[in-house]
C-alpha cells in the first residue's frame, strides 16, 4: 500500500518532495511544525476545500500553530479524512513526529495521483493570512505541470489564480414541474409540483452546513482543552521543581523557603495571601 511504503522515505527526499510541491526551500522538517506546510500540501490536493486566507505561513508561537491545525482539522472534517491531528506533539517542532507526519502526507498524495496540474504555490500563498513565507520561499514561478510556468499553465478549479471554485453542494437543484402525463403546466386537469425538490435540498443543505458548524466547534473547543491541560501541566511542573527545591537540605530550615512552602500547601487563596502578606512585613521592613 502507499501509506506504508511512504514511510521508508527518508528526511532528504521527503523534504525534496515538499519544497518540489511547494516551491519552499526548507531545510530542516521541524520548520513544518507551524501547520502550515500541511494546510498548502492538501489544499494542492483538494483546490478549494482548504481556507488558506486563515492560513499563517510566518506563525511564530505554539498559539498560531495551533491555529492552523484547527484550520488544516476543519478541512479534514469536510473531505471526511480520518486522520488524527497529533497536534501537541507536531507543535513542539520534534523532528521525529513532524517527519512521520509528513511521510503520511507523501502517502496520502501518492495514492490520490499527486497535486493539481498547474497549481501556483507561491502564488496561493499569497491569498494567506500573512502572506508569502519569509526565508523559506522558492522559485517564484513554480507550478505542478511538468515545469511549465504558472503564467501558462491552463486554469482549472482550485488553481492559483483563478477565482475560488465555486461551492455547488448546497445549491439547490431548479425546481422541475411534476407534471400528468398527457397534461401540460396550466392547464385544467394538470398537478404541477412546483418546488417540492427544492426544499428538501434546501433543509438538506442546511442540515449540513449545521452540521459542519457544530464538528468545527468541537473541534475549536477540543484544542482550547489540550491548551488549557498543556498549561495546566506547565505550571504544575514548575511548583513541583520549588518543592523539591525547597526540600534541599541546607535550604529547608531558611525562613524565605519556610514561607514559600507554607504559600505551596495552603489549602485555599486565603491562607496563601496570609502567609505571603506575614513574608512581605517580615522582609519589608
Amino acid at each position: 500500500m502507499a501509506q506504508g511504503g511512504a514511510y521508508f522515505i527518508g528526511k532528504n527526499e521527503l523534504l525534496g518532495w515538499i519544497n518540489t510541491t511547494l516551491a519552499l526551500n526548507l531545510s530542516k522538517i521541524e520548520q513544518t511544525a507551524t501547520g502550515a506546510v500541511a494546510c498548502q500540501l492538501l489544499d494542492t490536493l483538494h483546490p478549494g476545500i482548504m481556507n488558506i486566507s486563515k492560513v499563517d505561513f510566518n506563525a511564530k508561537n505554539e498559539y498560531d500553530f495551533i491555529n492552523n491545525y484547527k484550520v488544516l482539522q476543519a478541512a479534514f472534517l469536510k473531505l471526511n479524512v480520518d486522520k488524527p491531528v497529533p497536534v501537541n506533539s507536531l507543535i513542539k517542532a520534534r523532528p521525529l513526529d513532524n517527519m512521520e507526519f509528513m511521510q503520511w502526507f507523501k502517502a496520502y498524495a501518492d495514492a490520490r495521483g499527486g497535486c493539481q496540474p498547474g497549481y501556483n504555490a507561491p502564488e496561493r500563498r499569497l491569498h494567506a493570512k500573512t502572506g508569502d513565507m519569509r526565508g523559506a520561499a522558492g522559485a517564484a514561478r513554480h507550478t505542478i505541470s511538468g515545469g511549465v510556468p504558472a503564467t501558462s499553465a491552463p486554469r482549472r478549479g482550485g488553481a492559483a489564480g483563478a477565482p475560488p471554485p465555486r461551492d455547488t453542494s448546497a445549491r439547490a437543484p431548479p425546481a422541475k414541474e411534476n407534471i400528468h402525463p398527457g397534461t401540460a403546466a396550466g392547464e385544467p386537469g394538470g398537478k404541477p409540483v412546483l418546488g417540492t425538490r427544492s426544499n428538501v435540498s434546501d433543509a438538506g443543505s442546511l442540515i449540513t452546513a449545521q452540521r459542519q458548524e457544530l464538528q468545527e466547534q468541537v473541534m475549536e473547543l477540543k484544542l482550547k482543552v489540550d491548551g488549557a491541560e498543556r498549561e495546566r501541566d506547565f505550571y504544575f511542573d514548575k511548583l513541583r521543581d520549588i518543592e523539591i527545591l525547597c526540600q534541599t537540605p541546607g535550604l529547608a530550615d531558611i525562613p524565605v523557603v519556610k514561607t514559600i512552602e507554607r504559600i505551596l500547601y495552603a489549602n485555599d487563596e486565603a491562607e496563601a495571601k496570609q502567609a505571603m502578606a506575614e513574608a512581605q512585613a517580615q522582609y519589608a521592613g
